[in-house]
């Protein structure tokens, strides 16, 4: 790796260090991270564009820099790269004021690769995918195998649900493609897991995976919930539904990265995901938010 930030970047480096996938260095006294991309090509330029617009509006967070011919990634060893100076932070755990207080709407409609708002679209295709995958693995994973069409079940009432309650007239925010309760600032900082979407994705996805893994209070909730109003509740009872908790561990078993075991753990506390969607037709009654009769029973 050394070489090839000497070849893109014209820095010469004594000491990197890798950590997972990513690479570390130090050079004239800032830190810097080489960070495997993982994402479609296509949408490096909107990434960027947004990085910078949101670091001139004040964000305290990740420079992508570009290489000496301007280009944002780079290929070594059959994978993508791209170079992002580190913010000089403190690194700490986030925590549900950090993603309320993350507020950068976007309202110009200019960043349309990166936007990831038609639930409805971007789920059934993924779904779709799903159930032809895993038709060509049938028998290969006894826990999935046990499990997996009830949570495409859910997957799809998330659809209906989605679809026949949704005008889509709520604001757009910079979002994340996944956020987990346990994820710490710098990562949550990071533009390559930036998309543009409604706030209730963060939320839902925060939520989701802090009910399974953590007691919570009503109290917490109800602090959430109080800075949205009715559509993003409908909203965000949608994004409970989708079942990404699953889905996210079927795809690293399915790619070896996960014991197929772990899926049981998810599917003894979903329970806790119904539970909270409960609290919330409970709490709204007076909404008139659409119910859904096999979560109220």
């Amino acid at each position: 790796m050394n070489n090839a930030i000497l070849f893109f970047y014209n820095i010469n480096i004594q000491e990197i260090k890798r950590i997972n996938n990513n690479y570390y260095f130090t050079y004239q006294q800032n830190n810097y991270v080489i960070y495997k991309y993982n994402r479609d090509i296509s949408e490096i330029n909107e990434i960027y564009e947004l990085n910078i617009e949101l670091l001139s509006k004040g964000l305290i967070g990740y420079e992508i820099i570009p290489n000496k011919t301007n280009e944002l990634i780079f290929l070594y060893e059959n994978n993508y790269y791209v170079l992002m100076k580190i913010p000089n932070i403190k690194n700490k755990k986030i925590t549900y004021e950090d993603i309320l207080s993350f507020n950068f709407i976007q309202n110009q409609n200019k960043y349309k690769t990166i936007d990831k708002s038609n639930w409805n679209q971007n789920w059934s295709k993924k779904i779709d995918y799903i159930i032809y995958q895993f038709s060509q693995i049938k028998n290969k994973h006894k826990e999935i195998d046990s499990s997996i069409d009830y949570f495409i079940g859910i997957w799809e009432n998330a659809i209906s649900y989605y679809n026949d309650t949704i005008s889509n007239k709520n604001k757009k925010y910079v979002t994340h493609i996944r956020i987990e309760n346990d994820m710490d600032l710098l990562e949550y900082l990071n533009p390559i897991n930036f998309v543009i979407d409604y706030k209730e994705r963060d939320i839902g996805e925060y939520l989701k995976t802090y009910v399974i893994n953590n007691n919570y209070t009503e109290n917490m909730i109800d602090t959430i919930l109080k800075y949205t109003n009715q559509e993003g509740i409908v909203l965000l009872i949608s994004r409970l539904l989708f079942p990404s908790y699953y889905f996210d561990l079927y795809e690293n078993i399915i790619e070896g990265k996960t014991k197929e075991e772990e899926i049981n753990v998810i599917v003894k506390k979903h329970y806790n995901v119904l539970n909270l969607i409960k609290y919330i037709f409970k709490k709204y009654w007076d909404y008139n938010i659409p119910y859904i009769n096999w979560i109220k029973k």
